[in-house]
């Protein structure tokens, strides 16, 4: 790291410090060296200079060539004084230079600060939005960058502490299981705890395998899996699969969609969100339970609605976040809905809960672009 300009010196004293600096950064080869504001400005410079020159003789050269000899000395006694000419071969390249590269230098050095906050952990940083054509794309593609690293990092808390917390109970059960069957008093007691320790390591594999799949959707990239699929084909095949996820309930369905219709989707993924809701909707509702789609302004939009108690104005967010659970009396993990926003997030598309339309319960809407598939 380069240390910060020494204060109170004399003028003499900080002009020898430059030229111990300027003089270090030129004869140090090493691969790690930090890069040198010197050495950028002065190969800039020599390259402008050097355009400037190869133009002046070309220019001195055509003129030789078109006027008569003789002539071409008039025309240079004629120039303004040797200073001034000096100057504008010299000066201003030098200045444009100094314009030029200055402030590319500047976001560049911002860019290598946030770069090492980055490789130290602390994606919590930004990196200034520069304006600047070259600049400005690396430093948008830094930060969200560093977005993308804070979200995975907290999603990885989170589905740690939320695992963590989940396994204590049926581990706390499959303990409690194990001590009856040291000496059961019965063999219906000894029935009974074998039936225990097989639901919860169910329940242990069905909360190992949504777990696995909320962490590959968080951190994977679906965009390279969304195939052109039928719409209508699709739903259809779904609501007939969906009299065992609504529980007996009244499954009402309203489409309005072209049987021609392909849209954009990862096939497998969306069953799975589909599915969740259905039976969301199972869990919730007192009779009914309606499903409409529709292609809408370019977006497939499919709501699911009961007519159960619903959800609080206050919960509609909360309840897409990972192991969040308005009721814990009717099991799960509370990974479903935040699996479902994954999975709409990975089509460019959204879930949000809303208030019902036609029964009195929860509402739930996804939609997601069609895209333009053959």
């Amino acid at each position: 790291m380069i240390r910060a300009t020494p204060s109170r010196l004399s003028p003499y004293r900080y002009c020898k410090w430059r030229w111990l600096r300027f003089r270090r950064s030129w004869t140090d080869t090493r691969a790690d060296r930090v890069p040198s504001w010197s050495r950028l400005y002065l190969r800039v410079y020599l390259h402008l200079l050097g355009m400037v020159l190869l133009i002046v003789a070309a220019m001195l050269a055509a003129l030789s060539l078109t006027l008569p000899p003789g002539s071409l000395r008039h025309v240079v006694d004629s120039m303004p004084a040797a200073a001034l000419a000096a100057f504008a071969v010299f000066g201003l390249p030098a200045l444009a230079a100094y314009r030029w590269v200055r402030p590319i230098w500047h976001d560049l050095v911002i860019i290598r600060e946030r770069a090492t906050d980055f490789t130290g952990g602390r994606f919590n940083t930004r990196a200034r939005e520069s304006h600047s054509v070259l600049i400005g794309p690396l430093a948008r593609m830094l930060n969200r960058l560093a977005e993308r690293m804070e979200r995975l990092i907290a999603a990885q808390r989170d589905l740690t502490n939320g695992i963590s917390h989940e396994l204590r109970t049926p581990l706390a059960r499959a303990r409690f299981a194990l001590e009856i069957l040291r000496e059961p008093s019965s063999a219906h007691e000894y029935e009974t705890a074998i039936a225990s320790i097989e639901q919860d390591i169910a329940e242990l594999d069905e909360l190992i395998a949504m777990s696995l799949t909320y962490a590959r959707l968080e951190y994977l990239s679906l965009q390279s899996q969304l195939e052109p699929a039928p719409l209508a084909a699709w739903f259809g095949q779904q609501m007939r699969e969906a009299s065992l996820l609504c529980g007996g309930k009244t499954l009402k369905i309203e489409a309005d969609v072209d049987r021609s219709a392909r849209v954009a989707m990862d096939t497998r993924l969306m069953s799975y969100a589909i599915r969740n809701l259905l039976r969301n909707a199972g869990k919730y509702a007192n009779s009914q339970i309606l499903v409409t789609v529709a292609i809408v302004r370019g977006n497939v939009e499919i709501a699911v609605e009961d007519d159960g108690a619903g959800v609080a104005p206050a919960a509609r967010e909360q309840i897409f976040d990972a192991f969040v659970r308005l009721d814990r009396t009717t099991g799960g993990y509370g990974l479903g809905l935040a699996i479902t926003r994954q999975v709409l997030q990975a089509h460019q598309g959204r879930i949000v809960a809303t208030d019902p339309l036609t029964l009195t319960g929860a509402r739930f809407e996804l939609s997601w672009p069609v895209s333009k598939v053959a």
